[in-house]
């Protein structure tokens, strides 16, 4: 008689085909960060009683509440990209920015699909999420609404979900890559 050893549920279950993937990393989580970031970019808006287009009418709305000692609302209005790079108004930036936001996000979308770490794959989706975010503020309203404001504690640059998103996505993708590469190490 032969003894059969245990096999972990995580190498006994079938790996996620790539429409699964697609459908949770590619479609759910990003539409879960669009939904949050654009409901919390509305609800400072009213917060501030201003009107949903305000970035489009005024780029500095100037605008601002003290929430606490070490986070205020900060309504600003981000015609560059990442940390107030490239600013400026004009039609031509903010439709390569669009559009450069929605191609690398098809493209990561594809990524997604050949990435088989659960590390990347959340990394992937949130990435794709916030960029999809914050592109719906640059199509309609020709910026980025930011307002999470840490300069109480000298973090002088305004983000939003959308940004923070991006950010943990980013994170996350390198720490996968970290990981994936250790694994493969170990498996020589």
């Amino acid at each position: 008689m032969t003894k059969k050893t245990p096999v972990p549920a995580s190498e006994g279950a079938p790996a996620p085909n790539r429409k699964q993937i697609w459908l949770r990393f590619g479609v759910l989580l990003p539409a879960l960060i669009i939904f949050f970031d654009q409901l919390t970019k509305y609800l400072i808006i009213r917060f501030f009683e201003m009107p949903l287009n305000i970035c489009e009418i005024n780029p500095k709305p100037n605008v601002a509440y003290d929430l606490s000692p070490i986070m205020d609302f900060s309504l600003v209005c981000n015609q560059g990209i990442s940390w107030g790079l490239l600013q400026g108004d004009s039609p031509v930036k903010r439709w390569l920015l669009t559009i450069f936001a929605l191609g690398m996000s098809g493209l990561l979308f594809w990524v997604l699909g050949q990435t088989r770490d659960k590390m990347s794959q959340w990394g992937l989706g949130l990435v794709i999420g916030g960029a999809i975010g914050n592109g719906i503020d640059r199509l309609f309203f020709g910026a980025v609404t930011d307002f999470i404001d840490f300069s109480d504690i000298g973090f002088n640059y305004a983000f939003n979900i959308a940004d923070s998103a991006i950010t943990v996505g980013v994170v996350m993708l390198f720490v996968g890559a970290f990981l994936t590469r250790d694994d493969s190490k170990t498996a020589k």
